[in-house]
C-alpha cells in the first residue's frame, strides 16, 4: 500500500534520483515509497518541465518544482462535497448573521434545529473559513530604553504549602518583567487581592533597587477597578503606591496580551523551568528559591530575543537608570466602599465606625492606614477615626448623634445600674456585665429585660438573672426561655442537699437530687 504523505525533502529526494538516472527499484530501495507513488509523482514532474535530457539541476529547481506538485495535489475546500452541500443553506446563513449578537456557532445551531443541517460543526467551520476568512491583526515590536517599563502578570502556580493554615493552597506567580533587559522578578502568593498585589510591586522594587518609569498591567482588577481604552479607574491603594514611588499605570489594552508580550510568557516559563524541579517545604522557601533562581538561574540564560544575559543586562545598563525608591516606606493602604447605616455607622474591616447624621444612607470611601481609618464623601475627607485592632469593636463618635438621640447616650452606666437596682440585686449585677462588654452595643437588650419585669414580675426577673449569672449565660433567648417555663424556681446545683420535691412556675413537680449524690453514685460498681 502506497504511503499517502510524505515530506517535500522526500519528494525533492526522488525527483533528482529519478534525473540522475535512477530506476524507480533503486528509488524504492533508497527512499522507501511505493513504486506506484513514484511513478505517479515522476509523471506529474513531466507535466511541469521535467526531463532527463535537460540535465542534472540545482537543489532550488527541485524544491520548487516539488512545492508546485504537493500544491497541485490539494483539492481546494471549495470543491468538496461538504462545501457544496453548506452553500445550498448559504442564503439562510447571511440572514442569520446579520441578526445582532450572532456567532458563526449559533449560526450552526440554529441550522441543526431549524434547517435539517446534515453536516458536522467542523465541516461548517471549513466552510465558513473560506467564505469569510478572518482578518490576521499584525502588530508592531516596539522596544523601549532601559528602565523605561516593567511588565506584570499574575499566573497559576499549583499547590504549595502554606505554614499559617498547615495545608496545601492553589498558590500565584507574580511576575514584573524589566522590559528592556528581560530581568524579572517572582513572588508566589495565595490571593490577589489589593493588598497582595501592592506588596508584591513593593518587594520586586526592591529587589530591582529601583523603579522603572512605568509599569504595563493586565486589567486585574487588584489593579484596574473599571478597564477603559481611554479612562481607566485604577484601584486606590495601586494608585497611591504609583504615585509614592513614581511610576506611571499603563493598563494593556483589553484582550490583546500582545499589549504586553514581554511578561506573557515568563509566568509558563516560570512553571516549565523552576517548578517542574525545584523542591520548597513551604511558599516562604519557594519565594527564597525563586529570587536566586531569577538572577543566577534564568537570568544567567541567553535570551532568545536579545541574544544576552538578561541579569547582566540588568546589572551593566538598567539598574542605574531605575528611578530611586523612597526612603519613607509605602503604608499599604485597604480602600472600600461603604454604606453610612441607620444606626450612624459603617461597616470597615469587621469593626464600626460612626458617621454624623447628614451621612445615613449614604456610600462612602473608607481608607484603612495603619493607625486611622478615614471617610472620604464625594472625595472630601469627612471623618478619622483611630482604626479598630480588633473585629467587632465599635468607634463611636457621641457628637455624630443628633441632639434629640444623643440624650439616651448620655445615660451612663450608674444610671442603667441604679433602674436595674429597682427590679433585684442580680438584675443589676446581670445589667452591670452586659453593659461593661459594651454599651452602646447592648443598651437595647439591657431596655429588653426591663420590660420582662413588667410580664413576669419583678420577683422572677431577679431570680432569674440569678440564675443566669451562675451558668455564665446571658442570651436574651435564655433569659425568655427560663422565664417562660418558670424554671427560676429551681435550685441552684449547689444549693441542694439533698433529695427534694421542686414546683416550676408552669405547675410541674420535679424530683431533685444534689450533686453529692451523681458524684458518688459510681462508687462500689464493679
Amino acid at each position: 500500500m502506497a504511503r499517502k504523505d510524505f515530506s517535500v525533502d522526500e519528494l525533492v529526494e526522488v525527483l533528482h534520483q529519478w534525473h540522475t538516472g535512477r530506476s524507480i527499484s533503486q528509488i524504492k530501495r533508497s527512499v522507501g515509497i511505493d513504486r506506484k507513488t513514484i511513478r505517479k509523482y515522476i509523471g506529474l514532474a513531466g507535466g511541469h518541465g521535467l526531463s532527463r535530457d535537460m540535465g542534472v539541476q540545482a537543489y532550488q529547481y527541485y524544491l520548487e518544482l516539488a512545492g508546485k506538485i504537493q500544491r497541485g495535489l490539494k483539492t481546494p475546500l471549495d470543491s468538496s462535497p461538504a462545501y457544496r452541500k453548506t452553500s445550498l443553506y448559504q442564503t439562510t446563513i447571511e440572514k442569520l448573521l446579520i441578526k445582532p449578537y450572532m456567532t458563526p456557532k449559533q449560526v450552526y445551531r440554529l441550522l441543526l434545529k431549524d434547517y435539517d443541517y446534515p453536516l458536522s460543526y467542523s465541516s461548517f467551520t471549513r466552510y465558513m473559513n473560506v467564505k469569510y476568512p478572518k482578518q490576521v491583526d499584525s502588530c508592531l515590536r516596539i522596544e523601549v530604553g532601559a528602565a523605561e517599563e516593567g511588565q506584570v502578570d499574575f499566573g497559576s502556580a499549583g499547590l504549595m504549602y502554606d505554614p499559617l493554615e498547615k495545608r496545601m493552597r492553589r498558590a500565584h506567580a507574580f511576575v514584573l518583567t524589566l522590559s528592556y533587559s528581560r530581568f524579572f522578578y517572582v513572588e508566589f502568593v495565595f490571593d490577589q487581592g489589593q493588598a497582595t498585589w501592592v506588596r508584591c510591586h513593593i518587594n520586586a522594587l526592591e529587589f530591582f533597587g529601583g523603579v522603572p518609569k512605568r509599569i504595563v498591567l493586565d486589567n486585574l482588577k487588584s489593579g484596574i477597578l473599571r478597564p477603559n481604552t481611554y479612562d481607566p479607574v485604577f484601584n486606590r491603594a495601586y494608585a497611591e503606591c504609583g504615585k509614592h514611588y513614581g511610576f506611571i499605570i499603563d493598563p494593556a489594552k483589553a484582550y490583546m496580551a500582545a499589549h504586553k508580550g514581554k511578561v506573557e510568557r515568563r509566568v509558563p516559563v516560570v512553571r516549565e523551568q523552576f517548578l517542574s524541579s525545584y523542591e520548597a517545604k513551604d511558599i516562604a522557601d519557594a519565594n527564597r528559591q525563586v529570587r536566586e533562581w531569577c538572577a543566577s538561574g534564568y537570568g544567567m540564560q541567553i535570551h532568545g530575543t536579545i541574544k544576552r544575559r538578561p541579569y547582566e543586562v540588568f546589572k551593566e545598563e538598567e539598574q542605574r537608570h531605575l528611578l530611586g525608591i523612597p526612603d519613607e516606606g509605602f503604608d499599604i493602604p485597604l480602600w472600600k466602599e461603604a454604606k453610612v447605616h441607620r444606626d450612624h455607622h459603617i461597616v470597615f474591616d469587621n469593626s464600626y465606625y460612626s458617621m454624623p447624621t447628614r451621612y445615613v444612607g449614604k456610600k462612602v470611601w473608607c481608607r484603612g492606614g495603619f493607625d486611622t481609618v478615614q471617610v472620604f464623601y464625594d472625595g472630601e475627607l469627612v471623618k478619622t477615626h483611630q482604626r479598630s485592632c480588633r473585629a467587632g469593636t465599635f468607634k463611636t463618635d457621641e457628637g455624630d448623634y443628633p441632639p434629640e438621640k444623643s440624650k439616651y447616650l448620655l445615660r451612663t452606666l450608674s444610671f442603667y445600674q441604679e433602674e436595674a437596682s429597682r427590679h433585684g440585686v442580680h438584675v443589676c449585677q446581670l445589667v452591670t456585665k452586659i453593659m461593661g462588654e459594651h454599651a452602646y452595643r447592648n443598651l437595647r437588650k439591657v431596655q429588653g429585660i426591663f420590660r420582662l419585669a413588667g410580664k413576669y414580675g419583678v420577683e422572677a426577673l431577679d431570680l432569674t438573672c440569678r440564675r443566669c449569672l451562675f451558668y455564665d449565660d446571658y442570651r436574651m433567648t435564655t433569659i425568655k426561655r427560663i422565664l417562660d417555663k418558670g424554671l427560676y424556681n429551681l435550685p441552684l446545683p449547689e444549693e441542694i442537699t439533698g433529695p427534694v420535691n421542686v414546683t416550676t412556675g408552669d405547675g410541674r413537680t420535679s424530683f431533685v437530687r444534689p450533686a453529692a449524690y451523681f458524684m458518688h453514685a459510681g462508687e462500689g460498681i464493679q
